[in-house]
Protein backbone atom coordinates (compact mmCIF):
# COMPACT_ATOMS: atom_id res chain seq x y z
CA UNK A 1 0.00 0.00 0.00
CA UNK A 2 0.96 3.37 -1.05
CA UNK A 3 2.41 6.06 2.01
CA UNK A 4 -1.15 7.89 0.75
CA UNK A 5 -3.21 5.62 0.41
CA UNK A 6 -2.45 4.49 3.99
CA UNK A 7 -2.70 7.48 5.47
CA UNK A 8 -5.84 7.81 4.17
CA UNK A 9 -7.22 4.88 5.22
CA UNK A 10 -5.60 5.14 8.88
CA UNK A 11 -7.38 8.64 9.26
CA UNK A 12 -10.66 7.26 7.75
CA UNK A 13 -10.72 4.74 10.23
CA UNK A 14 -9.87 6.79 13.25
CA UNK A 15 -12.60 10.10 11.92
CA UNK A 16 -15.68 7.19 11.59
CA UNK A 17 -14.89 6.10 14.78
CA UNK A 18 -13.11 8.08 17.37
CA UNK A 19 -16.70 9.62 19.21
CA UNK A 20 -18.00 5.73 19.12
CA UNK A 21 -14.71 4.15 20.70
CA UNK A 22 -12.17 4.36 23.28
CA UNK A 23 -8.90 5.22 21.90
CA UNK A 24 -7.29 2.36 23.31
CA UNK A 25 -9.21 0.28 21.57
CA UNK A 26 -9.01 2.77 18.08
CA UNK A 27 -5.28 1.85 18.63
CA UNK A 28 -5.64 -1.62 18.41
CA UNK A 29 -7.59 -1.42 15.23
CA UNK A 30 -4.91 0.96 14.02
CA UNK A 31 -2.14 -1.34 14.51
CA UNK A 32 -3.79 -4.17 11.87
CA UNK A 33 -4.07 -1.25 9.60
CA UNK A 34 0.00 -0.51 9.93
CA UNK A 35 0.51 2.01 12.15
CA UNK A 36 3.54 0.93 14.33
CA UNK A 37 3.78 3.56 17.02
CA UNK A 38 3.25 3.74 20.73
CA UNK A 39 -0.06 3.84 21.94
CA UNK A 40 1.11 7.57 23.02
CA UNK A 41 2.17 8.21 19.90
CA UNK A 42 -1.07 7.19 18.59
CA UNK A 43 -3.03 9.21 21.29
CA UNK A 44 -1.06 12.50 20.16
CA UNK A 45 -2.09 11.29 16.36
CA UNK A 46 -5.68 11.15 17.76
CA UNK A 47 -5.85 14.79 19.12
CA UNK A 48 -4.02 16.36 15.93
CA UNK A 49 -6.40 14.61 12.92
CA UNK A 50 -9.91 15.46 15.31
CA UNK A 51 -8.57 18.87 16.78
CA UNK A 52 -10.52 21.81 15.14
CA UNK A 53 -7.44 23.49 13.53
CA UNK A 54 -7.03 20.51 11.36
CA UNK A 55 -10.35 17.89 11.28
CA UNK A 56 -12.12 18.75 8.20
CA UNK A 57 -15.47 17.16 9.39
CA UNK A 58 -17.18 20.27 10.79
CA UNK A 59 -16.08 22.01 8.13
CA UNK A 60 -17.70 19.59 5.78
CA UNK A 61 -21.03 19.67 7.63
CA UNK A 62 -21.05 23.14 7.91
CA UNK A 63 -20.47 23.10 3.89
CA UNK A 64 -23.57 21.34 3.04
CA UNK A 65 -25.86 22.44 5.73
CA UNK A 66 -25.32 26.13 4.12
CA UNK A 67 -25.49 25.34 0.23
CA UNK A 68 -28.00 22.26 0.67
CA UNK A 69 -26.37 20.66 -2.64
CA UNK A 70 -23.01 20.73 -3.42
CA UNK A 71 -20.73 19.53 -6.06
CA UNK A 72 -18.54 16.26 -4.90
CA UNK A 73 -15.70 17.32 -6.84
CA UNK A 74 -16.15 21.36 -5.46
CA UNK A 75 -15.83 19.86 -1.43
CA UNK A 76 -12.84 17.71 -2.65
CA UNK A 77 -11.22 20.54 -3.16
CA UNK A 78 -12.38 22.73 -0.44
CA UNK A 79 -11.37 20.43 2.15
CA UNK A 80 -8.26 18.79 0.38
CA UNK A 81 -9.16 15.35 0.39
CA UNK A 82 -10.35 12.45 -2.24
CA UNK A 83 -14.30 11.55 -3.67
CA UNK A 84 -13.91 8.74 -1.59
CA UNK A 85 -13.64 10.70 1.41
CA UNK A 86 -16.32 12.77 0.69
CA UNK A 87 -18.32 9.78 0.66
CA UNK A 88 -17.40 8.57 4.05
CA UNK A 89 -18.15 12.18 5.50
CA UNK A 90 -22.05 11.07 4.41
CA UNK A 91 -21.99 8.07 5.45
CA UNK A 92 -20.75 9.00 9.16
CA UNK A 93 -23.54 11.75 9.08
CA UNK A 94 -25.90 9.54 8.06
CA UNK A 95 -25.25 7.28 10.67
CA UNK A 96 -25.72 9.51 13.13
CA UNK A 97 -29.14 10.69 11.54
CA UNK A 98 -28.44 13.65 9.37
CA UNK A 99 -31.16 13.40 5.98
CA UNK A 100 -27.82 13.35 4.19
CA UNK A 101 -27.14 11.85 0.93
CA UNK A 102 -24.97 11.38 -2.48
CA UNK A 103 -25.90 10.50 -6.23
CA UNK A 104 -23.25 11.07 -8.82
CA UNK A 105 -21.92 13.94 -8.56
CA UNK A 106 -23.31 15.67 -5.39
CA UNK A 107 -24.11 16.24 -1.60
CA UNK A 108 -27.39 16.75 -0.67
CA UNK A 109 -28.63 17.75 2.96
CA UNK A 110 -32.32 18.46 3.11
CA UNK A 111 -34.67 19.30 6.46
CA UNK A 112 -37.83 18.58 5.10
CA UNK A 113 -37.65 16.27 2.67
CA UNK A 114 -35.94 12.14 3.72
CA UNK A 115 -33.62 9.68 1.75
CA UNK A 116 -35.34 6.13 0.76
CA UNK A 117 -34.05 3.10 2.96
CA UNK A 118 -31.89 0.09 2.21
CA UNK A 119 -33.32 -1.93 -0.52
CA UNK A 120 -34.50 -5.06 0.93
CA UNK A 121 -34.10 -8.49 -1.28
CA UNK A 122 -36.94 -11.11 -0.39
CA UNK A 123 -36.06 -11.41 3.48
CA UNK A 124 -38.63 -13.91 3.18
CA UNK A 125 -38.15 -17.64 1.40
CA UNK A 126 -40.80 -20.14 1.74
CA UNK A 127 -43.93 -20.45 0.28
CA UNK A 128 -45.24 -21.00 3.00
CA UNK A 129 -44.70 -17.72 5.23
CA UNK A 130 -44.77 -16.29 8.72
CA UNK A 131 -44.22 -12.94 9.45
CA UNK A 132 -45.64 -10.25 12.36
CA UNK A 133 -46.63 -6.53 12.44
CA UNK A 134 -46.07 -4.43 15.12
CA UNK A 135 -47.20 -0.91 14.50
CA UNK A 136 -47.22 2.83 16.25
CA UNK A 137 -45.32 1.59 19.48
CA UNK A 138 -44.51 6.14 19.60
CA UNK A 139 -41.29 5.16 21.93
CA UNK A 140 -41.03 8.43 24.32
CA UNK A 141 -44.89 8.55 24.61
CA UNK A 142 -45.88 7.89 28.06
CA UNK A 143 -48.52 5.45 26.80
CA UNK A 144 -46.30 3.37 25.05
CA UNK A 145 -46.75 -0.32 26.05
CA UNK A 146 -43.02 -1.71 26.54
CA UNK A 147 -44.52 -5.12 28.42
CA UNK A 148 -47.18 -5.64 25.50
CA UNK A 149 -44.37 -5.65 22.81
CA UNK A 150 -42.47 -7.90 24.77
CA UNK A 151 -45.16 -10.13 25.57
CA UNK A 152 -46.17 -10.68 21.73
CA UNK A 153 -42.70 -10.91 20.88
CA UNK A 154 -42.47 -14.09 23.06
CA UNK A 155 -45.59 -15.33 21.16
CA UNK A 156 -43.71 -14.44 17.96
CA UNK A 157 -41.04 -16.37 19.02
CA UNK A 158 -43.27 -19.79 20.03
CA UNK A 159 -44.75 -18.86 16.44
CA UNK A 160 -41.32 -18.80 14.35
CA UNK A 161 -41.66 -15.38 13.70
CA UNK A 162 -38.26 -13.82 12.05
CA UNK A 163 -39.20 -10.91 10.46
CA UNK A 164 -41.33 -7.91 12.34
CA UNK A 165 -42.46 -5.02 10.07
CA UNK A 166 -43.24 -1.63 11.33
CA UNK A 167 -45.82 0.46 9.58
CA UNK A 168 -44.52 3.69 10.88
CA UNK A 169 -44.48 5.95 14.17
CA UNK A 170 -41.37 4.36 16.20
CA UNK A 171 -40.68 7.14 18.00
CA UNK A 172 -43.64 9.87 19.63
CA UNK A 173 -41.56 12.61 18.14
CA UNK A 174 -41.90 16.28 19.25
CA UNK A 175 -44.62 19.23 19.22
CA UNK A 176 -46.67 16.86 16.79
CA UNK A 177 -49.81 18.41 18.80
CA UNK A 178 -50.73 21.00 21.17
CA UNK A 179 -49.52 19.99 24.52
CA UNK A 180 -47.56 16.60 23.54
CA UNK A 181 -45.00 17.64 25.66
CA UNK A 182 -46.81 16.62 28.41
CA UNK A 183 -47.52 13.33 26.79
CA UNK A 184 -43.28 12.21 26.90
CA UNK A 185 -41.17 10.03 29.22
CA UNK A 186 -38.65 11.36 26.54
CA UNK A 187 -38.31 14.53 24.99
CA UNK A 188 -35.32 14.67 22.85
CA UNK A 189 -34.67 12.63 19.84
CA UNK A 190 -31.60 11.32 20.87
CA UNK A 191 -34.06 10.22 23.97
CA UNK A 192 -36.40 8.62 22.36
CA UNK A 193 -33.64 6.80 19.97
CA UNK A 194 -32.09 5.43 23.20
CA UNK A 195 -34.97 4.27 24.49
CA UNK A 196 -36.06 1.96 20.78
CA UNK A 197 -32.19 0.71 20.73
CA UNK A 198 -32.91 -0.52 25.26
CA UNK A 199 -36.09 -1.64 24.64
CA UNK A 200 -37.19 -3.38 21.21
CA UNK A 201 -36.85 -6.97 21.91
CA UNK A 202 -33.88 -8.50 20.37
CA UNK A 203 -34.19 -12.01 18.16
CA UNK A 204 -36.15 -10.52 15.22
CA UNK A 205 -34.95 -8.08 11.63
CA UNK A 206 -37.40 -5.37 12.24
CA UNK A 207 -38.11 -3.43 8.70
CA UNK A 208 -39.34 0.18 9.83
CA UNK A 209 -41.06 2.79 8.20
CA UNK A 210 -41.05 6.17 9.06
CA UNK A 211 -44.81 7.95 10.17
CA UNK A 212 -45.26 11.25 10.97
CA UNK A 213 -44.31 11.45 14.39
CA UNK A 214 -41.10 10.12 13.10
CA UNK A 215 -40.90 12.97 10.53
CA UNK A 216 -41.38 15.55 13.25
CA UNK A 217 -37.45 15.46 13.99
CA UNK A 218 -36.75 15.97 10.40
CA UNK A 219 -39.14 19.25 10.33
CA UNK A 220 -38.51 20.37 13.60
CA UNK A 221 -34.82 19.31 14.24
CA UNK A 222 -32.85 20.49 11.62
CA UNK A 223 -32.67 17.01 9.30
CA UNK A 224 -32.84 14.88 11.80
CA UNK A 225 -33.47 11.08 10.86
CA UNK A 226 -34.35 9.21 14.23
CA UNK A 227 -34.91 5.89 12.60
CA UNK A 228 -30.80 6.44 10.59
CA UNK A 229 -29.64 6.38 14.07
CA UNK A 230 -31.17 3.29 15.52
CA UNK A 231 -30.56 1.74 12.34
CA UNK A 232 -26.76 2.38 12.78
CA UNK A 233 -27.06 1.47 16.98
CA UNK A 234 -28.81 -1.85 16.13
CA UNK A 235 -27.94 -3.93 13.30
CA UNK A 236 -31.43 -5.85 13.21
CA UNK A 237 -33.40 -2.74 12.38
CA UNK A 238 -33.76 -1.76 8.62
CA UNK A 239 -34.98 1.97 7.98
CA UNK A 240 -37.23 1.67 4.56
CA UNK A 241 -38.10 5.19 3.98
CA UNK A 242 -41.42 7.03 4.94
CA UNK A 243 -44.99 6.85 4.79
CA UNK A 244 -45.06 4.34 1.53
CA UNK A 245 -42.46 1.35 0.94
CA UNK A 246 -42.86 -1.79 -0.90
CA UNK A 247 -41.11 -4.82 0.85
CA UNK A 248 -40.63 -7.38 -1.74
CA UNK A 249 -41.29 -11.17 0.33
CA UNK A 250 -41.14 -13.41 -2.14
CA UNK A 251 -40.13 -13.18 -6.04
CA UNK A 252 -43.54 -12.96 -7.03
CA UNK A 253 -44.91 -11.39 -4.07
CA UNK A 254 -44.65 -7.65 -2.32
CA UNK A 255 -45.89 -6.03 1.11
CA UNK A 256 -46.65 -1.99 1.18
CA UNK A 257 -46.68 -0.86 4.29
CA UNK A 258 -48.29 2.50 4.45
CA UNK A 259 -48.51 5.29 7.31
CA UNK A 260 -51.55 7.34 5.86
CA UNK A 261 -52.68 10.47 7.10
CA UNK A 262 -55.62 12.03 8.39
CA UNK A 263 -57.88 11.07 11.61
CA UNK A 264 -60.12 7.87 12.10
CA UNK A 265 -63.04 7.53 9.14
CA UNK A 266 -66.66 7.18 10.22
CA UNK A 267 -66.32 3.80 8.26
CA UNK A 268 -63.31 2.04 9.48
CA UNK A 269 -62.67 -0.06 6.59
CA UNK A 270 -62.79 3.25 4.06
CA UNK A 271 -59.16 4.53 4.27
CA UNK A 272 -57.78 1.12 3.42
CA UNK A 273 -59.99 0.75 0.93
CA UNK A 274 -59.02 3.96 -0.74
CA UNK A 275 -55.05 3.18 -0.38
CA UNK A 276 -55.97 -0.25 -2.27
CA UNK A 277 -57.95 0.97 -4.83
CA UNK A 278 -54.57 3.68 -5.38
CA UNK A 279 -52.50 0.21 -5.69
CA UNK A 280 -54.38 -1.77 -8.00
CA UNK A 281 -54.52 1.39 -10.40
CA UNK A 282 -50.82 1.69 -10.07
CA UNK A 283 -50.05 -1.76 -10.73
CA UNK A 284 -52.36 -1.84 -13.82
CA UNK A 285 -50.23 1.23 -15.00
CA UNK A 286 -46.90 -0.43 -14.79
CA UNK A 287 -48.63 -3.74 -16.36
CA UNK A 288 -49.94 -1.78 -19.54
CA UNK A 289 -46.90 0.04 -19.78
CA UNK A 290 -44.48 -2.84 -19.84
CA UNK A 291 -42.51 -1.86 -16.14
CA UNK A 292 -44.04 -5.28 -15.16
CA UNK A 293 -45.97 -8.29 -16.43
CA UNK A 294 -48.15 -8.97 -13.98
CA UNK A 295 -49.69 -7.47 -10.71
CA UNK A 296 -47.18 -8.74 -7.08
CA UNK A 297 -48.56 -6.94 -4.48
CA UNK A 298 -50.13 -9.06 -2.12
CA UNK A 299 -50.36 -7.42 1.37
CA UNK A 300 -51.03 -3.76 2.33
CA UNK A 301 -50.25 -2.43 6.32
CA UNK A 302 -51.47 0.70 7.30
CA UNK A 303 -50.46 2.13 10.66
CA UNK A 304 -50.88 5.62 12.01
CA UNK A 305 -55.22 4.99 13.13
CA UNK A 306 -54.66 2.83 15.84
CA UNK A 307 -57.50 0.16 15.08
CA UNK A 308 -57.31 -3.37 13.74
CA UNK A 309 -59.15 -5.31 10.81
CA UNK A 310 -58.15 -6.78 7.78
CA UNK A 311 -59.54 -7.88 4.62
CA UNK A 312 -59.37 -9.26 1.05
CA UNK A 313 -59.91 -7.08 -1.56
CA UNK A 314 -59.58 -8.87 -4.60
CA UNK A 315 -56.19 -10.31 -4.40
CA UNK A 316 -54.86 -7.84 -2.32
CA UNK A 317 -55.40 -8.42 1.70
CA UNK A 318 -55.57 -5.07 3.41
CA UNK A 319 -54.94 -4.51 7.17
CA UNK A 320 -55.46 -1.93 9.48
CA UNK A 321 -52.10 -2.66 12.34
CA UNK A 322 -53.20 -1.66 15.51
CA UNK A 323 -50.69 -0.04 17.87
CA UNK A 324 -48.38 -0.29 20.90
CA UNK A 325 -49.38 3.07 21.96
CA UNK A 326 -51.95 2.85 24.66
CA UNK A 327 -54.19 5.72 25.27
CA UNK A 328 -52.52 9.29 25.30
CA UNK A 329 -54.20 12.70 26.77
CA UNK A 330 -54.68 13.68 22.87
CA UNK A 331 -56.81 10.29 22.36
CA UNK A 332 -59.21 10.99 25.76
CA UNK A 333 -59.51 14.21 23.98
CA UNK A 334 -60.78 12.02 21.01
CA UNK A 335 -62.78 9.87 22.49
CA UNK A 336 -60.37 7.08 20.69
CA UNK A 337 -59.49 3.60 22.37
CA UNK A 338 -56.79 2.26 20.45
CA UNK A 339 -56.16 -1.64 19.71
CA UNK A 340 -53.25 -2.60 21.73
CA UNK A 341 -51.82 -5.32 20.22
CA UNK A 342 -50.15 -7.12 17.21
CA UNK A 343 -50.65 -9.40 14.17
CA UNK A 344 -49.03 -12.54 13.34
CA UNK A 345 -49.59 -13.83 10.00
CA UNK A 346 -49.41 -17.51 8.23
CA UNK A 347 -49.95 -17.67 4.75
CA UNK A 348 -49.85 -20.23 2.20
CA UNK A 349 -49.04 -18.97 -1.21
CA UNK A 350 -49.32 -21.09 -5.07
CA UNK A 351 -45.94 -20.84 -7.18
CA UNK A 352 -47.26 -17.81 -9.06
CA UNK A 353 -47.50 -16.15 -5.81
CA UNK A 354 -51.82 -15.94 -5.16
CA UNK A 355 -52.74 -17.32 -1.90
CA UNK A 356 -53.90 -20.34 -1.11
CA UNK A 357 -54.37 -19.60 2.48
CA UNK A 358 -53.80 -17.34 4.77
CA UNK A 359 -54.46 -17.26 8.68
CA UNK A 360 -54.11 -13.46 10.36
CA UNK A 361 -54.43 -13.37 14.19
CA UNK A 362 -54.65 -10.19 15.90
CA UNK A 363 -53.35 -10.48 19.87
CA UNK A 364 -54.80 -8.05 22.24
CA UNK A 365 -52.95 -6.84 25.31
CA UNK A 366 -53.98 -4.50 28.18
CA UNK A 367 -53.06 -0.79 28.16
CA UNK A 368 -50.86 -0.61 31.34
CA UNK A 369 -50.44 2.97 32.59
CA UNK A 370 -47.29 4.37 33.10
CA UNK A 371 -46.30 1.01 31.61
CA UNK A 372 -42.64 2.98 30.67
CA UNK A 373 -41.86 3.71 34.64
CA UNK A 374 -41.22 -0.28 34.56
CA UNK A 375 -37.66 0.29 32.04
CA UNK A 376 -34.77 1.76 31.71
CA UNK A 377 -34.77 4.66 28.51
CA UNK A 378 -30.86 5.21 28.64
CA UNK A 379 -27.70 3.82 27.03
CA UNK A 380 -25.30 2.89 30.02
CA UNK A 381 -22.52 5.51 30.16
CA UNK A 382 -18.99 3.84 29.70
CA UNK A 383 -17.28 4.56 33.41
CA UNK A 384 -13.83 5.16 33.00
CA UNK A 385 -11.46 3.80 35.79
CA UNK A 386 -8.12 4.03 34.47
CA UNK A 387 -5.80 6.43 33.47
CA UNK A 388 -6.37 7.84 29.85
CA UNK A 389 -2.52 8.83 29.87
CA UNK A 390 0.29 6.89 30.50
CA UNK A 391 3.04 7.84 33.10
Amino acid sequence: MSQRRYDETLSNYVLQNYQTNKTKDLYEGAKLLGFQGSIKAFYAYVRRLTSKEINPVDKFIEIVKKQKISSIIDLSNKLNCTPRRIHDYVEFFRSNGYEISTDDQHVIFTTNAVSNGIEIQNPLEDKEITFAIMSDPHFGSKACQITALNEFCEVCRKKGVKQIFVPGDVVAGFDVYPGQIFDLYAKSSQEQEESVIMNLPHGFEWYMLGGNHDYSFIKRGGGHNPLLVIENQRKDTHYIGFDQATLPLLPNVDAILWHPSGGIPYALSYRLQKGIEQVASSELTKISRDVKTKPTVRFMFAGHLHIQLDALFGNILGVQCGSFEGQSNYLKKKGIVPAVGGWIFNVDLTRDGNFRSYSPRFYVFPDIVDDWKNYNHSLPKQQITSPIFDD
